[in-house]
């Protein structure tokens, strides 16, 4: 049965926490916010995760790639008009995984569809020459943004972590699509 929007409004949040709690515990999930994305939260998120890491013992290695991450996913949610971004950090026994998710225009989903199935094509070395082709402004060929999301972080959120980027969307409606990206870090690197 799904609620309507009334009753909704009148449940007690409380009804939510344990669902939400056994979600996250099912799911591995560490960390998950939705919001606007200010540069005064990322410094707070980056904090709060390299304390949960050093905690847990994490190799100094995984912990920045996973901070390097993490600021770039932070940039693809950056500056948006069309709503608040949702992030979520999961930790698997063999990996991190770092997700975004926000809303893009339905009109651009091929174009971002495009470019990442492009960068996803790329070997490890051609990732990083693209990257400085594209930050050095010496590839006109490629665009500064696909479907309002910056190219330069995708390229480095692939480039960093080292596998291929998987990604999602959901149509809403004419306007509206919801695109999630998500970046793996392995932890046997």
């Amino acid at each position: 049965m799904v609620a309507t929007q009334p009753e909704l409004l009148h449940r007690p949040a409380l009804s939510y926490a344990y669902p939400l709690y056994r979600n996250m515990l099912d799911n591995s999930i560490v960390f998950i916010y939705h919001g606007p994305i200010s540069p005064d939260l990322v410094v707070d998120v980056l904090n709060l995760v390299e304390y949960r890491l050093g905690d847990k013992g994490e190799d100094r290695r995984i912990s920045k790639k996973l901070f390097n991450i993490m600021v770039e996913t932070f940039v693809l949610g950056e500056q948006q008009s069309r709503g608040h971004a949702a992030l979520i950090v999961r930790q698997l026994p063999y990996l991190y995984s770092v997700s975004i998710g926000r809303r893009i225009s339905s009109p651009s989903v091929y174009e971002v569809k495009a470019y990442l199935d492009w960068v996803n094509t790329l070997l490890p070395e051609q990732l990083r020459e693209e990257y400085h082709r594209l930050l050095q402004n010496k590839a006109p060929e490629l665009p500064q943004h696909v479907g309002g999301i910056p190219s330069i972080s995708i390229l480095d959120l692939a480039r960093k972590s080292n596998d291929i980027l998987h990604y999602n969307f959901e149509y809403l409606d004419a306007e509206d699509s919801f695109f999630s990206l998500e970046a793996r870090i392995r932890k046997n690197i």
